[in-house]
């Protein structure tokens, strides 16, 4: 709420994710705050990379609902990405909650930049060990291209 309300015109979802439960992945179109300002000129945003080679370090970050942070504290995995189970997997322990939080490649603490190269998308387990992301590949560069034209 400090930087305004950006209310969220549309969302754009993969059919294999409404049918068949792949490609866990959507892109969101907001529009301008009360000012007219757009969201990333207030708040910044990431550069994207699509179709990234696998075995890269990236910083996963999430809000794990659990206790003690109980989704108020930002937490951070870093790991290198590997193919599992048809997507990619760092180690982590970040728990629910951490759902849809960014999986940035060259991450600097000191800026809060980096590359977005997935998102959180699941754990191995309700004490987890692995948190797995989409590869971000053509059908997640055809939802953000479609999103971009809204």
């Amino acid at each position: 709420m400090p930087y305004g309300t950006f209310a969220v015109r549309t969302a754009a979802t993969p059919r294999t994710w409404e049918n068949d439960s792949v490609n866990d992945i959507s892109a969101l179109t907001v529009d301008a705050g009360k000012k007219g300002r757009k969201l990333t000129d207030v708040v910044g945003g990431q550069a994207i990379a699509f179709n990234r080679a696998l075995g890269g370090t990236v910083s996963a970050l999430g809000y794990s609902a659990t206790r003690p942070q109980r989704g108020e504290e930002l937490l951070r995995c870093v790991g290198k990405t590997k193919k599992e189970h048809g997507t990619q997997v760092i180690p982590c322990d970040l728990t629910g909650g951490a759902s849809g939080g960014p999986w940035l490649a060259g991450f600097s603490t000191t800026t809060g930049k980096g590359t977005l190269v997935s998102v959180n998308a699941s754990l191995d387990s309700l004490t987890p060990t692995k948190m797995y992301g989409e590869i971000l590949g053509a059908t997640a560069k055809k939802v953000y291209d479609r999103a971009q034209q809204v």
